[in-house]
């Protein structure tokens, strides 16, 4: 009896943190480049098998399972579809790849090609980082010039009196492995390993955002069975709970 309700109550443990998984996804279903998050389930053995523990143990006891845990939560970094904006100050991944940004937190990674200009000519992201350049430096252009254009390979440049000058060319990089990355909120990842550029596969698209690649119908479905799940094992503890209590009831006492 005891047994069902630890594994009942680690069933629910699971399944409130996958809700918390999924929850987030959908609140992220509109913003720019979000990648969405999976839960990795793993099975175990009875821990009296695992651990080669009490060979007497009641049959039933013994065949049956030692529960379900989170493995991991990984992301989902697939490409996500292209959104066409015709915004000067909007571009999008093709390939892999992140830009570098600084906050007053340190240096972060992002996809989000949301692009602001600000009043003394940096170029920002929406959450308010600051875009690097491939020498380390914020990205800077005269306000009060003409039009902007970012290339393929980041390259920034301003239409001056007729002219186009470069300004600087936007750091385009990429983890050398994707385990280091840990998600830190507003859109940003922190590298905990170290980086490289990004290679020729990867090409930035002016005029277009990359959405989010959380699909809304999907999220909603997995949320629905998650809460039922959750619920359920509720429904168990508490049934179990009762059980042992009218079990112990109608025991004599001495």
């Amino acid at each position: 009896m005891i047994n069902g309700l630890y594994l009942s109550a680690q069933g629910a443990h699971t399944q409130q943190i996958r809700l918390d998984v999924v929850s987030n996804n959908l609140a992220n279903a509109s913003s720019t480049g979000f990648k969405r998050d999976m839960t990795v389930f793993e099975s175990h053995l009875p821990f009296d098998f695992v651990e080669g523990n009490p060979s007497d143990t009641p049959e039933k006891l013994a065949n049956s399972w030692g529960g379900t845990t989170i493995a991991e939560i990984k992301t989902d970094y697939s490409q996500n579809p292209l959104q066409a904006t015709e915004g000067t100050l909007d571009v999008a991944f093709a390939g892999p790849g992140f830009f570098k940004v600084a906050t007053k937190a340190g240096k972060f990674l992002t996809r989000d090609g949301a692009l602001t200009l600000q009043q003394d000519g940096t170029l920002e992201t929406a959450g308010g980082a600051k875009v690097l350049s491939d020498e380390g430096g914020p990205i800077t252009v005269n306000p009060s010039e003409g039009e902007i254009f970012i290339g393929a390979e980041g390259i920034v440049s301003q239409e001056t009196e007729g002219d186009l000058e470069e300004v600087g060319r936007i750091a385009l990089v990429e983890p050398r492995s994707y385990e280091t990355l840990k998600k830190v909120g507003d859109n940003l990842y922190k590298n905990l390993g170290s980086e490289r550029p990004a290679g020729p596969e990867t090409s930035l698209k002016q005029g277009f955002l990359e959405a989010s690649g959380v699909k809304p119908v999907n999220e909603m479905v997995n949320l629905i069975e998650t809460s039922r799940a959750f619920e359920a094992n509720l429904n168990m503890i508490k049934f179990q709970d009762e059980a042992l209590g009218n079990l112990l009831s109608t025991v004599p006492r001495l």
